[in-house]
Parts: C-alpha cells; structure tokens; sequence
C-alpha cells in the first residue's frame, strides 16, 4: 500500500528540487538533470565565443551583443505531440535582434592590385599620373574621394596584394568598419607598387577571411587591377584566369559579390568580362551589352573625376538599408512582428517603414532609410517573438 503513495512524493520532490535550482540561479547543467528544458534553450554562443543569456520565458527579450547575429531559439522537441498522437507543425523560431547601426552598414573589401605594372603612367607613358596614383586619388581625395564621401554610410575595408619572390600573395590589410577613412588613407600612403599579380590566390584568402567574420549588413568585394592574373606556381601573365574565376564565383557563392574594374587595356576583353560574370554568379561566357543578364565590365576612366564618378555608381548600386535575417521567414510573420528604429515602431509596407525583400532579408525603406543613413544608432527585429 505504501508503494503507489511513494511515487507522487517522489515525483513532487523533483519539482520541489528543480524549482529551487530555479530561483537560485543555477546553470544549464543542473536544468537538464531535471528534463524540462535542454540547456541550448537557455544559452546561445556569441559570435566571439562567449555565452549570451536568454531566459526561456514568455514574452522575455533577448540579451544581444551589438552587431551579433540574431539569435534563433527552437522548440526543445519539434513537431512531437503532447500525447504521442500525430505530430504538430512546430512554432516559428523566434528571430530577435538588437544592433547598432554601423553592423547593418554594408561592407565593401578594396582589393586592390599593388604590382610593380600600377607604376606606370596612365593613361598614356606622357601623363603625368600612374595608375597607383589616380586610383589613390579617386579613392582618397579629402574632398571628392568616394572612400570620403560614403565614409560614414559603407563599411570600408581595404586589401592591397602583391607577391614577392617566395611570399605570395601578400596581403596588405585593413578590415571594413565604419568611419575607417583615416586608416584606409594611411595604409594607401605607406605602400607603392612591386611585385606581381596573384589575383586568385588573393581573392581566395580575403574570401575566407571574409566568411569567418559575421555580419548582418551585405558584403561585397571590389576588384582594382591593371592587368591579367597571375598564380604563386607561375607568375607570368594570362596564366591565372581559371583561379581569378573560380576565386570570384566563391565569393558570390558565399554571399560576397564581387564587381571588377581594370585599371588599363592590360585586363580588358574577355578576362575582364569573366570575372565581372563570375563575381555575379552569372554563366561566365555571357557578353555584356550582347547577352541579357551579364555583368557590366568596368574599365575605369582616364582621369581621376571620371574614375571617382564611375566608383560612386558602383557604390549607389549596393544597398544600404538592409537586415540579414539568420533564417527564412514568412510574409504573415514579418507583417506582425516589431521593427523599432532608435526605439521608434516602423510599420511593415510602409513607405517609411520596412518591407521584406525576401525570405532571408528586410529592408529598410524611405525616410527610415535616409535616417539610418544620417546616424541613427539602433535597431531592433523581433518576428514570432511571443
């Protein structure tokens, strides 16, 4: 008679136990010794490896990490049914995030070709520039340098390459952030050209560094070379195309696009084309101006302002009032969730609101847009957050 009585004590007891491990704040670990709750619900890793804390309760906000990706919370048994009978589609994850502005800012990479060929005069051997130096100038100029002028819009990051003898590629380097002009500049000043041309290899580096940094902001890559690739086995020219492609398609493929301007008639022509196709993600045979959907080649112009004009059209083409969501979301969710603008509710299809551009991205449309242009400092997601 005792037996069926000891098993609800038993039983209570446990509730007892855990609900006291509750209230006095003990870990992940001890939860799971009692079954309600695994511990990923509790704990989400930031993208530095530390650990955020996420109270698993109804209606509770997350705590986030400026710029960190937003964080997706799960159903502990997904689509199981509370009495084993047929299984129920499970809640959407709760999408949640809280940035600055700077990390949604899109972020353009540089790369930039440092070969002994950018020396020479450009665009004739009489002018007075070099192709160093009117890409410098187009980029750098304190007054109408297009690196000054979107400075606190883009996230700049800038890679120069070259290769040496043995050393190849090397890679002259500073991340994309926001406000970066002056150490972009400084770097440019502190370096001439030598050396060859390892585009591939380049791009492959930069490309892996590139992906091992999270961002919710688009990424893209701008290629400034004077002549055809080379590759660190060979380093003759007209050599290296294969790898300066497959390095170009690799980036698109992770969610870089990559536009190419040549610096010269030295990359003009069907080398040109196919790294504009490839960084695309286009089918690299397709000719611009003959075949719809190939990518625009572009070869800069002789001077210095046509230059600049030709770099702030590539730079007005990459958008900037977007957010890079961690998962596929639906319409009806987006439409009912909260996007607050420096704690201001922006309304979904609204012309100064934000709409879903598709399933992995929003954006940020109208004044809200000009706003976050202009500085405004947070933003907040939160779509099927209970």
């Amino acid at each position: 008679m005792l037996e069926p009585m000891r098993r609800p004590l038993q039983r209570l007891h446990r509730v007892l136990f855990c609900s006291l491990l509750l209230g006095c704040g003990f870990g992940a670990t001890s939860l799971a010794g009692c079954g309600a709750r695994s511990s990923t619900e509790l704990f989400e890793l930031s993208p530095a490896g530390g650990a955020a804390a996420w109270p698993n309760t109804p209606g509770g906000a997350p705590t986030t990490v400026a710029g960190a990706p937003a964080v997706v919370r799960t159903p502990a048994v997904a689509g199981a049914s509370a009495r084993g009978g047929a299984p129920t589609k499970p809640p959407p994850a709760c999408e949640a995030v809280t940035v600055a502005i700077d990390e949604l800012r899109p972020a353009l990479t540089l790369v930039v070709d440092q070969s002994l060929s950018m020396s020479f005069r450009y665009p004739d051997n009489d002018s007075p520039a070099t192709r160093w130096s009117i890409v410098g100038d187009a980029l750098f100029e304190p007054m109408n340098g297009v690196v000054k002028r979107f400075d606190a819009s883009v996230r700049f990051g800038i890679a120069f390459f070259t290769s040496w003898r043995d050393n190849c590629p090397i890679l002259n380097q500073v991340p994309a952030q926001a406000r970066n002009y002056e150490a972009l500049n400084s770097l440019y000043r502190s370096l001439s050209p030598s050396g060859d041309t390892p585009t591939g290899e380049a791009l492959q580096q930069i490309v892996s560094e590139l992906e091992r940094i999270p961002s919710l902001g688009p990424r893209s890559i701008l290629l400034v070379t004077d002549g055809n690739p080379d590759t660190c086995a060979k380093r003759r020219p007209d050599e290296g195309q294969p790898e300066a492609v497959a390095a170009a398609q690799r980036a698109h493929e992770a969610g870089i696009d990559l536009y190419v301007l040549g610096i010269s008639n030295g990359i003009a022509g069907q080398n040109l084309q196919q790294l504009a196709n490839a960084g695309l993600g286009r089918p690299i045979d397709l000719i611009w101006g003959v075949d719809p959907g190939a990518a625009q080649p572009f070869q800069a112009n002789d001077n210095v302002l046509g230059l600049t004009a030709q770099l702030s059209d590539l730079l007005n083409r990459i958008p900037l009032c977007e957010v890079r969501l961690q998962r596929d979301v639906e319409l009806a969710e987006v439409s009912n969730g909260q996007v607050l603008l420096d704690g201001q509710r922006l309304g979904y299809g609204s012309v100064d609101g934000y709409v879903l551009k598709d399933p992995r991205h929003l954006a940020i449309v109208g004044r809200a847009c000009d706003a976050i242009k202009a500085g405004k400092r947070q933003l907040s997601v939160r779509i099927s957050c209970d």
